[in-house]
């Protein structure tokens, strides 16, 4: 099995690197390919017959590594058809500095990474993780955790990795992936966007309104009870997408009128 691991934070993030790292704990071969610099918010997108420029960069944690000038989505395309990666099994993206949550999840970078791969038959893996300080400077946050909390999640999903397609993880530092919370994906807001006309920009604040949660919601178990949140989807045809594990909820599958998505 070859993975492909991208994110959308750039090629040298943190987030990536602890990635790279906890794929080498579970000893699986793997390439990176990732933006050169940071897309966060990309979502799915990608420009048809736009050229850009990719290089080999130095590897991570001893993957070899690939940067473009595109999105997280044009980057899993690239790996697919350039005819440069070997086969691609699995993909991974992130890990994101801040959680994915909520209903607008198809904002987010990280997850149109997996959501293109998806689209392609590959099953794909986002992972994000609780912020940890100012959002400009994630270098600063502490990021010692998040690797073994990656490869601990990673290793349960792999398990069952027949049951689902994508799997979006938002990782707590409260029980670093020991006590993850099967959820659905909340239709409530967690991030409040709006214009900023001091900083002529759409900003992004967390602002969910909890009286609006459902119990099973991911902003609930995140948020609310301080787990790590997993929501899954199931390949067509399949009935639960839940790893098999007791105290398990099940999650949304496609079609069940639950829908939502994050940055």
């Amino acid at each position: 099995m070859h993975l492909l691991i991208t994110n959308d934070d750039g090629y040298r993030a943190p987030g990536l690197l602890a990635l790279a790292a906890a794929v080498r704990m579970l000893g699986l071969p793997a390439t990176i390919v990732a933006p050169s610099v940071p897309m966060s918010g990309a979502g799915q997108s990608r420009r048809s017959g736009v050229p850009f420029e990719w290089a080999w960069a130095e590897p991570l944690a001893g993957i070899p590594a690939i940067h473009l000038g595109s999105t997280p989505s044009a980057c899993v395309v690239f790996a697919l058809t350039a005819g440069v990666v070997p086969p691609v099994d699995l993909a991974l993206s992130g890990v994101n500095a801040g959680e994915n949550l909520g209903a607008t999840l198809g904002v987010s970078g990280t997850f149109g990474a997996v959501a293109e791969a998806a689209a392609r038959g590959i099953p794909g893996v986002a992972l994000s993780r609780e912020f940890g300080g100012a959002w400009t400077t994630p270098e600063t946050w502490d990021w010692s955790w998040v690797a073994d909390a990656s490869a601990k999640v990673l290793t349960t999903l792999l398990a069952a990795r027949s049951s689902w397609l994508t799997a979006n993880v938002n990782l707590s530092g409260t029980d670093r992936g020991t006590d993850p919370a099967y959820t659905r994906l909340s239709r409530e807001l967690y991030y409040t966007d709006g214009y900023d006309a001091g900083t002529g920009a759409i900003e992004s604040r967390i602002g969910y309104r909890a009286e609006h949660l459902a119990p099973d919601d991911d902003i609930t178990a995140f948020a609310e009870q301080r787990r790590t949140s997993i929501t899954l989807t199931a390949p067509v045809g399949f009935r639960n997408a839940t790893p098999h594990r007791q105290g398990t909820r099940e999650p949304t599958v496609p079609g069940s009128g639950r829908t939502g998505s994050t940055i």
